[in-house]
């Protein structure tokens, strides 16, 4: 099975949970792995994005600031 195209972070976690079943992590940690690597790369490839390194953050951040 291949996920190389699907940009769904919890098809990759669990694919990964299911590929590697011995690894014994929770699939809800690899989905919020997956889900910051992959804007990581999405800020990176845009040009922006967090500059403190916390994509978390920086969406609340952008949510509770002042407008003007």
């Amino acid at each position: 099975m291949s996920i190389h195209s699907n940009p769904d972070a919890r098809a990759w976690a669990r694919f990964f949970a299911e590929t590697y079943p011995s690894c014994n992590v929770r699939e809800d940690v690899m989905l919020g792995w997956f889900a910051n690597a992959m804007m990581a790369m999405h800020d990176h490839l845009a040009g922006g994005g967090p500059l403190n390194g916390d994509h978390a953050q920086y969406l609340i951040d952008q949510e509770t600031r002042p407008n003007g």
